[in-house]
């Protein structure tokens, strides 16, 4: 193994004396001295050394209580900007929008600056203005619909299978956001637990937890032959685009059969087709890939941004058993013995506070996602080269105690008591994950996340629904009967987290709500895919 290793880094030698070239050269071109500060950077390497790639996020912290809101820092040569203000994100990355709306470069994916295959990691291409353009309008339309009742079907499955299968809840969690999307793209639920997995197999890739390749990026050059990261993602890539191009096409049969369901996004593809004058929904292999692609992609990413942050959600009440019961307490007594729905939601403010303090206890997207100045740019009197790599840092800004007193502790309260920075009302709207005061785990300006919609009542109906049926708590040592206790910051370090499975206790509140779960199953089981 120590020899594949020496091999691999002989190989990636050119590339690395290339790195040290342009670094050098870099040197005789002296500059003003910096009016953005930042920790002191080495030759070549710049800080990537002492940057833990599982928790990068702890150290951009650490380094923005040193250095400001507002500091540089480089990697390999990339320069970086870091922010953790949410004045100056707004003013570069909305403001500026027009400068900062380009993603970098994944090193362990293909092409995808360019797409088809991932809309929210291209450059501002016309592939990119239509499928977003296109995602936009039906995510719009589906909200307007509350999905069509896609949600509260699947949350009554959830709720069985939490209760019968409870110490699987980590999975099970994945796998209900993957059925949501599946039925929403496809009406195919079946495959939720594929779609789960292949997101998550995505987001390894997208991820500098990931490949070594996305860190250290000399050895993605590597020949063909000797090269193992390439040859897995061709591979991954390959499948999950033959696995969405074939979903396209079993949803033609279905439309031209007359039994595709209204309320999915692939019928409101083709029904656009059919009604414009194709009528046989024949397509080029062009327009099949990118129809697959932004159908399969908007799929995917349905999943990655609800399964997290619902385990930590899950955490949250386990950790937090007096806001678990207040919330209880709310749900009772506006829904009483039914499940909750998304009608209940301007009813049950707690619930949605104890949800968007989840989201800022433990982001989901602690780094933020990445985004990129197209063309130079200068800001506080500094340049800023094209090419530069912009992160909003969500850890750093969700823990600035003028916005967020307390930061490391959980406090839905903050936004349900006047007096903290965070409250607004009514509270039949506010809190909620789309608007108002506090986070911005959607993204900023032109690359904010479309799929926010559907967060909101997703998470809404999961959470509130969970705690209609059962109780969570710590689990208890069978030899001494001591809480087992775990680390709630413990994931798997991806760009958009899950946290570890973590040893919880789900039980039913009662003997009549465990029928009650059962009874809501048995009256939707019919209608799904199971």
């Amino acid at each position: 193994m120590e020899g594949v290793r020496i091999l691999l880094l002989y190989l990636a030698v050119p590339s690395l004396l290339f790195s040290v070239l342009q670094q050098i050269l870099s040197w005789r071109k002296k500059g003003p001295k910096r009016a953005i500060p930042g920790p002191k950077q080495y030759p070549v390497i710049g800080r990537v050394h002492d940057l833990d790639r599982f928790s990068m996020w702890k150290k951009f912290k650490e380094w923005a209580d040193m250095y400001g809101p507002i500091y540089r820092t480089s990697m390999l040569g990339q320069q970086f900007i870091i922010v953790s203000d949410e004045t100056i994100a707004q003013e570069l990355l909305v403001k500026r929008g027009h400068i900062y709306s380009g993603r970098p470069q994944i090193r362990a994916l293909f092409n995808h600056k360019t797409g088809p295959g991932y809309v929210a990691l291209m450059d501002r291409t016309d592939t990119w203005t239509k499928q977003r353009k296109w995602v936009h309008a039906a995510m719009a339309d589906f909200h307007r619909a509350h999905f069509h009742g896609v949600i509260e079907e699947e949350v009554k499955r959830y709720l069985a299978v939490l209760m019968l299968d409870p110490a699987k809840f980590h999975a099970n969690t994945r796998e209900h956001c993957g059925r949501i999307m599946s039925r929403l793209a496809w009406d195919d639920a079946s495959i939720g637990k594929e779609n789960g997995d292949s997101a998550d197999c995505t987001l390894t890739q997208m991820s500098v937890s990931g490949p070594i390749v996305n860190t250290m990026t000399p050895l993605w050059s590597i020949p063909w032959a000797l090269n193992p990261w390439k040859k897995f993602e061709r591979a991954r890539e390959d499948k999950q685009r033959a696995w969405w191009l074939n979903s396209l096409k079993l949803a033609k049969q279905r439309y031209l059969s007359g039994n595709l369901p209204v309320e999915t996004w692939s019928f409101r593809y083709l029904d656009n087709l059919y009604k414009g004058g194709n009528t046989t929904l024949e397509q080029s292999d062009k327009d099949e890939e990118f129809a697959s692609c932004m159908l399969g992609f908007h799929n995917l990413v349905g999943v990655v941004t609800i399964c997290g942050p619902m385990q930590f959600f899950l955490m949250a009440m386990t950790l937090n058993p007096e806001w678990q019961e207040k919330a209880q307490e709310e749900i009772d007594r506006v829904c009483g013995d039914r499940m909750p729905t998304t009608a209940d939601s301007p009813n049950l403010p707690t619930v949605r506070a104890c949800l968007k303090e989840t989201l800022r206890w433990r982001s989901g997207v602690p780094l933020g996602v990445p985004h990129q100045a197209e063309k130079d740019d200068e800001y506080m009197g500094e340049k800023i080269a094209a090419g530069t790599i912009v992160l909003a840092c969500e850890w750093s800004m969700n823990r600035v105690p003028e916005v967020y007193p307390d930061p490391e502790n959980y406090h839905p309260e903050r936004y349900l008591e006047p007096g903290w920075p965070t409250y607004q009302e009514p509270l039949s709207r506010y809190p909620n994950f789309r608007e108002g005061k506090g986070m911005h785990t959607f993204g900023w300006g032109r690359r904010t996340c479309l799929g926010q919609h559907i967060v909101d009542d997703e998470m809404f109906v999961s959470g509130a629904a969970a705690l209609w049926a059962f109780n969570l708590s710590k689990k208890r040592c069978p030899s001494t009967g001591e809480e087992i206790d775990f680390d709630s910051e413990a994931t798997n370090a991806h760009v958009i987290l899950e946290p570890l499975p973590f040893p919880m206790d789900i039980n039913p509140r009662s003997d009549e709500r465990a029928a009650q779960v059962l009874a809501g199953y048995a009256g939707v089981r019919d209608k799904l895919k199971v």
